[in-house]
């Protein structure tokens, strides 16, 4: 009797090769799907901190530059103003102190309030030197605090006087580098600017700018005028320009600096198409601009020194401190992940539910939610706050 050989697989087989590869499939699959979220998490961990470098890092240098008068920063004698007739100085030009701020506390409060802010809501234009600069304040997070720092500029900016000035009463003429003309002054025709040498300053109305000569290969000379305008808003309210002495050729002429710095909603969305939270800045007479994405909190305290050796031994919120005794600014940030990264499945990775609290320089907080279409108020975000002191140099 003749037995033909079995050629391929029984059912049995076939059945247990498919389940082992099945199996092995699901591993393959589960493996990917692990490693992929671990990457996005660590990929949004990775913007977080970027994020907050980032907006710490701008705030810091600025906060650092707070009060630059250039050597006039050390005199005892204050600020003298010839423009803006008398003390009513437009809120990017006032320099009478280096710091400034408005603390968030409950819903849509601020103290001191927003209304002193250079504003622009509308066609509205309140408090703004240039209309259609101004900040509007209907988009501030409630909950958020601002930050307002003020300085002259510095280094390339910070203008000589080309000569003594032989009476206080003409025109100021200075030098600067021929590449790059009147724009190194920091300032045009119409801005407040500062005269400053180490032992008095003057804010003045700059009414002309004008290229006069070129003194050698290198160099411009620029004549600035101070004259009475009585058309403008904010014109010199006298010609002098020192209440005692004239300004000599050690003196300089400086652009003057507002840093406004706020949490309003950005200008992109994220790809489940809500808007993130920005970190935006105003600076002087230019319109605000969204400086760091993700960014949905900023809190500050205010360092003082009550025992007056320089050491701060009390953190307080901007409406309980004279600002000019601060000597240090702490800064707290929070930044998120702008995109879900699977942070509302209460994973270890993060806090992505709109309740979770962090511990801020003001106290606990809970973090903002952009997802308010999520009954359980999640919105998929990890979020981390980020805290740094700064000392004032100034």
């Amino acid at each position: 009797m003749h037995h033909s050989l079995q050629r391929g697989l029984s059912l049995v087989e076939l059945m247990i090769s498919l389940t082992v590869g099945s199996v092995i499939t699901a591993g393959i699959v589960q493996l990917f799907s692990a490693n992929s979220d671990t990457h996005r998490v660590m990929m949004g961990q990775s913007r977080i901190q970027e994020s907050a470098r980032f907006a710490l890092d701008f705030i810091g240098r600025d906060i650092y530059k707070a009060g630059y008068l250039g050597c006039f920063s050390n005199a005892p004698t204050p600020v003298f103003f010839t423009a803006a007739n008398g003390n009513n100085i437009p809120y990017e030009f006032d320099l009478r102190t280096g710091l400034g701020g408005h603390d968030a506390f409950g819903v849509g409060l601020w103290a001191p309030n927003l209304n002193g802010l250079p504003r622009t809501i509308g066609a509205t234009n309140t408090n703004v030197f240039v209309a259609g600069t101004g900040i509007n304040t209907n988009n501030i997070v409630s909950g958020t605090d601002v930050l307002v720092i003020r300085n002259t500029l510095q280094q390339d900016s910070e203008i000589r006087l080309a000569q003594n000035m032989l009476t206080s009463r003409g025109n100021i003429s200075v030098l600067v580098d021929q590449n790059r003309g009147l724009a190194a002054l920091g300032f045009s025709q119409g801005d407040l600017a500062m005269i400053h040498d180490c032992e008095k300053a003057t804010i003045f109305h700059a009414t002309g700018v004008t290229l006069v000569a070129t003194p050698d290969p290198l160099t411009e000379q620029v004549d600035i005028a101070h004259s009475l305008d009585p058309t403008d808003a904010w014109r010199n309210s006298f010609l002098t320009l020192a209440q005692r002495n004239t300004f000599e050729d050690d003196a300089n002429v400086s652009a003057i600096e507002t840093h406004i710095y706020f949490i309003a909603p950005g200008t992109g969305q994220n790809r489940s198409g809500n808007v993130p939270l920005s970190l935006w800045k105003k600076s002087g007479t230019t319109a605000p601009v969204e400086l760091v994405e993700g960014i949905e909190n900023l809190q500050v305290l205010y360092g003082v020194s009550t025992d007056g050796n320089g050491t701060p031994n009390q953190y307080l919120r901007a409406n309980q401190v004279v600002m000019n005794n601060v000597v240090t600014v702490r800064v707290t940030v929070i930044a998120n992940t702008i995109d879900d990264v699977g942070g509302s499945s209460a994973t270890s990775h993060g806090c992505g539910i709109q309740n979770c609290a962090y511990t801020l320089v003001g106290g606990a907080l809970s973090a903002y939610n952009d997802n308010p279409n999520d009954a359980n108020g999640r919105d998929g975000l990890i979020r981390r706050a980020f805290t740094q002191t700064f000392m004032l140099r100034n």
